[in-house]
């Protein structure tokens, strides 16, 4: 996975505070610039087969969590907020496994393997397969298109589809080879995109009966549904095409109302183009097409962006000429009908192997939406022609794993002083309504051995910490005043800081007070993530905090053993010119530093994108630029590291809290799929140096028989190409001038007409 730092100016961040409660907002925090990000990441990993050096750490998914005397069944799964479902065979055996995509603009993939028999529902959490996965945004759906068994990835582009087909085989499992970068079909001016809105979600099923797959999307204003046909079987007598004409700009010939849920039946629309003065732009739905009554035409399932509820409209056309004819605005029947907070999204899939698609459904916004026991499962109780949906539970998959809602911090304490170390979580919180968060501390205690850690499920309001109001509770551990036990500091989202004094004792269980709110007038800005360690090493416990803005700041301990004094600037708010926020995005750092094997100082550094970054060249050198070293991207977002050696075997284990609410747990390992080296799958390595460089680097091509003509660019970490002087070039190898670009991660390419390869470097200041 690509490294995605710059070492940037600092951000206005630092001395604006924008309106916290809107800006926290991942739809908020969205800009035009997005896209070329999502672009550069998808060329490297899917159209290149770009390969990294990776971080040694793996997915550990055998330590053991009981919860009231039960042992969890994916307790390591990281939990979601906002999923979209769908099924691929995973490993092979011919049984569907289920994918999980948690819409955010940076959305995460989870995969568990179907280890259920027959009628019955079970599902095993898999990382392993995660990496054949490319990074996507929005909305990811798995059905295949070409009629070859295995599913394909239709996902979000800007107002687009963007289309990923499944190269399956035997030896090497599912692959994914990015086929359209933005769908099309012909329209009333000739090719043109096929239009969905970010926050919507298409149907894409086979409308008319015919053997491939259609879609169908609420056209630009929102109101009226488009059906696009796939002309495939008609052109080429075959699945494997992606060309489709644009049938019906009000298919159904029914409308959704501008301002709520209210469907329109026998709506003209005004021959067939919506008038922008009549309709009104609606906000955003999503779509689920099926035959719900066995009359073989295609009925649909909708959810508002506004409403808690599932409408079910009924076609009483033909797969020819669609007409809706009835509606019921409280769905399902005859059960628990969907009642979400909000924007409920639906998903058929046969989840317990009896052959009969059973029904998920979940919220489609991860900020305005429950984010805990949000996941409806009902089972089809009839068959496929004739669905008959029964509730069963509103927490499918997170009753088996850790969820504490939204934006989990993990901690390493040993709380009970038992010499085993606990697992101490806070969080952003728990849903209560749109903008309003409760948040809490949860305490895993480790019930096992030196060697063999497992964990038990104490609490998940740890001393009524929800009492506190707190907007976000991000722990740090570690002796602040000297009495030999460990004290704790929180961070929260609007940057301030909390010192809690632990007044147990050494060799006692914690006993936490609230000591000092508003912790020496510190403000970083916004998500302040604290670590307490001797940065210095003079014997006094200092703060390193992460922050909004994806810097990192120092802050020195000017007090004494059993008086902690700090200013309320930071002694340096670039610390160690570390920036994880890119150009596009937002950071959302959050350190961790520890010693490594020579004892010497590295520092693990999380971001909201999910990347994993270490660096080195710390040691005397605290006013200084670090080394980035390396990364590892976790398949996570706004991740939150902390390591600990669990099972004395002398290596780091990670714990990582994520966005979604859960927790990983990593061991060293190499990443699966990933080679140790940096290289192109297929293609040579470029040898560059001096790397990291500032003003020039020298290209070693001696083994690489390029000819004289090859061509030379150097790409900044966003896809852009950059103007880099050639001071010489030969068929052996080059020299350019960087002198003239900014620090930062460019990649440098030479390719000619027969043969290509690129290699990364690293421009220090």
């Amino acid at each position: 996975m690509l490294i995605l730092l710059n070492k940037m100016e600092r951000r206005f961040y630092k001395s604006f505070k924008p309106a916290k409660l809107m800006d926290k907002s991942f739809v908020n925090r969205i800009n035009p610039g997005h896209w070329r990000f999502f672009l550069f990441i998808t060329f490297f990993l899917v159209t290149t087969g770009f390969i990294q050096a990776q971080l040694p750490f793996i997915p550990d998914h055998s330590i053991e969590l009981k919860r009231d005397g039960e042992v969890m069944k994916n307790p390591w799964a990281g939990g979601f907020n906002s999923p979209q479902f769908s099924m691929v065979d995973l490993d092979g055996d011919g049984k569907k496994d289920l994918i999980t995509f948690d819409r955010a603009f940076y959305g995460v993939f989870k995969a568990f393997l179907n280890a259920g028999s027959e009628g019955q529902t079970q599902f095993i959490y898999a990382p392993d397969y995660l990496y054949k996965f490319p990074r996507l945004q929005n909305w990811a759906l798995m059905v295949d298109y070409n009629c070859d068994g295995h599913e394909d990835i239709f996902s979000s582009v800007p107002g687009g589809i963007r289309v990923y087909r499944n190269d399956f085989t035997e030896e090497k499992g599912n692959h994914f080879t990015l086929v359209t970068n933005i769908l099309h079909a012909e329209g009333l001016d000739g090719q043109e995109p096929i239009y969905v809105s970010p926050p919507d979600l298409p149907a894409i099923h086979d409308v008319d009966g015919d053997g491939d797959l259609d879609i169908l999307s609420f056209e630009v204003l929102g109101n009226h549904v488009a059906y696009f046909k796939n002309m495939s079987l008609e052109n080429y007598g075959n699945c494997d095409h992606l060309e489709f004409e644009l049938k019906n700009t009000c298919w159904g010939y029914f409308s959704e109302d501008a301002t709520n849920n209210s469907i329109n039946l026998y709506d003209t629309c005004d021959v067939n183009v919506p008038d922008p003065e009549k309709s009104g732009k609606h906000a955003g739905s999503t779509l689920l097409a099926y035959d719900h009554n066995g009359d073989g035409v295609t009925d649909l399932l909708l959810g508002d962006i506004s409403f808690n509820t599932l409408t079910l409209l009924t076609n009483g056309g033909t797969t020819s000429g669609s007409i809706m004819t009835a509606v019921n605005y409280s769905f399902p029947i005859n059960t628990t009908p969907v009642e979400m907070t909000v924007f409920p999204a639906a998903y058929r899939q046969d989840l317990d192997n009896d052959g009969i698609k059973d029904l998920l459904v979940s919220p489609n916004n991860p900020n305005t939406s429950e984010n805990h026991n949000n996941i409806w499962f009902y089972k089809n109780t009839g068959t496929n022609d004739l669905p008959v949906f029964t509730f069963q539970q509103e927490n499918f998959l997170q009753d088996g794993m850790i969820d504490f809602g939204a934006g989990a911090h993990v901690a390493f304490f040993d709380e009970n002083a038992d010499g085993l170390m606990d697992l101490f979580i806070g969080n952003y919180g728990y849903f209560v309504e749109a903008g309003v968060y409760q948040s809490q501390v949860a305490l895993l205690r480790n019930t096992g051995t030196i060697e063999n850690p497992a964990f038990e499920w104490i609490t998940d309001d740890y001393s009524n910490f929800s009492q506190l109001n707190l907007n976000g509770i991000y722990p740090a551990m570690g002796d602040m005043d000297g009495d030999g036990d460990q004290d704790m500091i929180t961070g929260d989202e609007d940057g301030l800081l909390h010192y809690f004094r632990n007044n147990a004792g050494p060799g006692n269980p914690a006993q936490f007070s609230l000591s000092q709110p508003n912790f020496k007038g510190i403000d970083v800005g916004q998500a302040a993530k604290p670590q307490i360690i001797d940065v210095n090493r003079d014997g006094l416990p200092d703060l390193l905090v992460g922050e909004r803005s994806g810097t990192i700041n120092y802050f020195e301990n000017t007090g004494t053993v059993d008086n902690p004094d700090f200013g309320p600037n930071p002694t340096n708010d670039l610390f160690g010119g570390i920036d994880v926020m890119p150009e596009c995005c937002t950071g959302f750092s959050a350190p961790f530093m520890v010693e490594d094997s020579l004892g010497n100082y590295m520092l693990y550094v999380g971001s909201e994108q999910g990347m994993l970054y270490l660096y080195n060249d710390i040691e005397n050198n605290l006013n200084g630029d670090f080394q980035p070293e390396d990364s590892l991207y976790l398949h996570g977002l706004n991740i939150n590291p902390a390591l600990f050696d669990i099972n004395n075997d002398g290596d780091l284990e990670m714990a990582i809290g994520e966005y979604t609410g859960g927790v990983t747990l990593w061991e060293k390992g190499i990443p699966q799929g990933l080679g140790t080296e940096e290289k192109y799958s297929g293609s040579p390595v470029i040898q560059i140096y001096p790397n990291p460089a500032k003003d020039y680097i020298n290209v070693n091509l001696a083994n690489l028989t390029f000819e004289k003509t090859y061509q030379i660019k150097v790409i900044n970490n966003i896809g852009e190409p950059v103007d880099a002087s050639i001071i010489s070039k030969s068929a052996t190898g080059a020299m350019l001038d960087i002198s003239a670009l900014p620090a930062g991660i460019y990649f440098l390419s030479i390719a000619n007409q027969v043969k290509n390869a690129t290699s990364k470097f690293i421009i220090h200041r």
